[in-house]
């Protein structure tokens, strides 16, 4: 049911139809809507390395075993429509790979610092508490209670 396939205008993508299911009425039945875009990461030299492995790892259930990234698109009832909206899905991907957070400011460093800080005198605490209450248990009849002997019946 798929029909012919076409190049987009990167020389990396390329779009095929086929007939879509969903709105459109006898129209669905014989108009191929639907838009399979296929873009290959890996050929995609224009991008750099570190936004190709980004997308394939975000995307990697997406990605076939010739390392095209596949998007689908039944939005609209026409193919130009489609075509419009997996190129905007496409570069929604490649904006999210391309992302990098700004540094930290020196309030944000001091909040992580103070934090950890915290989370470590919290963690020592807790570690003297099981310590004393291991070393009240050690000290107490020398551990005579567990066998139920006293000293004095020896």
């Amino acid at each position: 049911m798929e029909g012919k396939g076409r190049k987009g205008k990167e020389e990396h993508v390329s779009v095929s139809f086929a007939r879509s299911g969903g709105p459109g009425g006898q129209n669905v039945n014989k108009v191929n809507t639907k838009v399979d875009m296929r873009f290959n990461v890996k050929n995609a030299t224009w991008l750099s390395e570190r936004i190709r492995d980004k997308i394939m790892l975000m995307e990697k259930n997406r990605i076939n075993k010739d390392g095209e990234l596949v998007i689908s698109s039944t939005k609209t009832r026409t193919q130009q429509g489609n075509i419009e909206d997996a190129l905007a899905k496409l570069q929604a991907i490649i904006d999210a790979a391309a992302y990098v957070p700004p540094p930290p400011t020196e309030e944000q460093k001091k909040k992580i610092e103070k934090l950890a800080a915290k989370s470590e005198q919290k963690r020592l605490q807790s570690k003297k508490a099981l310590s004393q209450k291991k070393a009240f248990r050690r000290s107490k009849d020398g551990g005579m209670q567990m066998t139920g002997l006293d000293s004095t019946n020896l």
